[in-house]
């Protein structure tokens, strides 16, 4: 399993009791497909920077998961049949640390030896 995190844009329009039940809804997607949700952060009413949908403002949510790289087109393809949902953005997080650790063993061994 890797680590993703979610953010995802809700209509400014739904009620407390809705914007919970869609958050709840969304992590038990991660869940069915056997993933675990560590960590969900509403970010509340912000105004976008341009019209989605004829809305201007859009409810955030951001979600810090686990989950299998398959599952993840899967809850994409769920996110984006939700009509509540005006956008959404999955980025994968744990090969940025990799990445981060492989690029600087390589510019260590890369590097031209210094002549004194």
């Amino acid at each position: 399993m890797r680590q993703y995190e979610l953010t995802y844009i809700l209509r400014p329009d739904l009620e407390a009791g809705a914007i919970n039940a869609l958050v709840e809804r969304v992590n038990g997607y991660i869940t069915a497909e056997g993933g675990v949700v560590n960590k969900v952060v509403p970010w509340g009413l912000r105004t976008l920077t341009y019209p989605i949908r004829k809305q201007r403002e859009g409810y955030y949510v951001f979600t810090l998961f686990m989950l299998d790289a398959a599952a993840v087109a899967r809850l994409e393809q769920r996110l984006r049949l939700m009509e509540d949902v005006l956008r959404y953005l999955i980025v994968r997080t744990d090969e940025d640390e990799e990445d981060l650790e492989a690029s600087e063993t390589t510019s260590e061994a890369t590097a031209a030896p210094e002549h004194v």
